[in-house]
C-alpha cells in the first residue's frame, strides 16, 4: 500500500511538472486591431480598403502552442486605459510563470498606438510588433521610451501613419532588439487589413525567435 501510495504521488508530481513547463513554454500573442473594428465590428469594412480580415489574421498569427489573445474593442475606448489592462494582464502572465519572451503584443494602427503606451509603461522585456503606428501627431505628442523588443511595420504610400520609427528609434529607450521594416506593397493603410506574408511571416520569426 505504501509503495503504491509514492508510486501515485510520483505520478502526479509528474502531471505537474509537465503542466508547468507547457504553462512555461506557451506562446501568448495579443493582436489589437485597428480602430474601425471599435466602429463597425468584427467585420468591419473600409470604402478605400476593402475587409478587415480579424479572423484570418488571428489565426494566420498562430504559432505552435500558443494562445492568440484578440479582443473586439468597443467604440472609441480610450487606448491609454486600454494599454493598462493589457499591461497588468501580462504582469500576471508573468506572476504565474510565463516567460516575458513569450508574450508577444502585435499592434495594428490604434492597437499601434496601444501597444507603443504598453511598451512604455511595462518593464518587462517581451516582445511588441507595430504595424503602422506612426506619423508626425504621435512624435509631437507622446514621450515613449519603449521596452523589449520591438519590430516595426511601415508602407510609404501609407498617408495616414505610414511614417518610419527612426525618431523612436534614435531616442532613448530600454530595448535590446528595435528593428523596422519597410512594406512594398503600395497599400497605403491597407497592408494591415490582411495577413499579407510581408509582415506576417517575420512577424511569426519574431514571435519564435527570442531568447531573452
Amino acid at each position: 500500500m505504501k509503495k503504491l501510495s509514492i508510486y501515485l504521488l510520483l505520478i502526479l508530481l509528474t502531471a505537474l511538472s509537465c503542466k508547468t513547463n507547457d504553462t512555461n513554454s506557451k506562446k501568448y500573442i495579443y493582436y489589437l486591431h485597428g480602430r474601425i473594428i471599435e466602429i463597425q465590428g468584427k467585420n468591419a469594412v473600409s470604402e478605400e480598403f476593402g475587409k478587415y480580415e480579424f479572423d484570418e489574421i488571428v489565426n494566420a498569427l498562430r504559432v505552435p502552442n500558443s494562445e492568440v489573445i484578440a479582443e473586439v474593442r468597443t467604440e472609441n475606448v480610450d487606448y491609454l486605459n486600454y494599454a493598462n489592462k493589457v499591461s497588468k494582464q501580462i504582469d500576471s502572465l508573468i506572476k504565474k510563470g510565463t516567460a516575458a519572451r513569450n508574450i508577444t503584443v502585435v499592434g495594428a494602427s490604434k492597437g499601434a498606438i496601444i501597444a507603443s503606451n504598453i511598451s512604455h509603461i511595462n518593464h518587462n522585456p517581451i516582445n511588441y510588433v507595430l504595424l503602422a503606428g506612426n506619423n508626425d501627431y504621435q512624435e509631437q505628442h507622446n514621450e515613449w521610451k519603449f521596452h523589449g523588443q520591438v519590430l516595426c511595420f511601415y508602407d510609404d504610400s501609407d498617408n495616414i501613419a505610414g511614417k518610419n520609427y527612426n525618431f523612436w528609434k534614435s531616442r532613448e529607450n530600454f530595448t535590446t532588439k528595435f528593428e523596422q521594416i519597410k512594406v512594398d506593397k503600395n497599400l497605403g493603410h491597407g497592408f494591415l487589413y490582411k495577413p499579407h506574408k510581408e509582415w506576417i511571416v517575420p512577424t511569426k520569426k519574431w514571435v519564435l525567435k527570442q531568447k531573452l
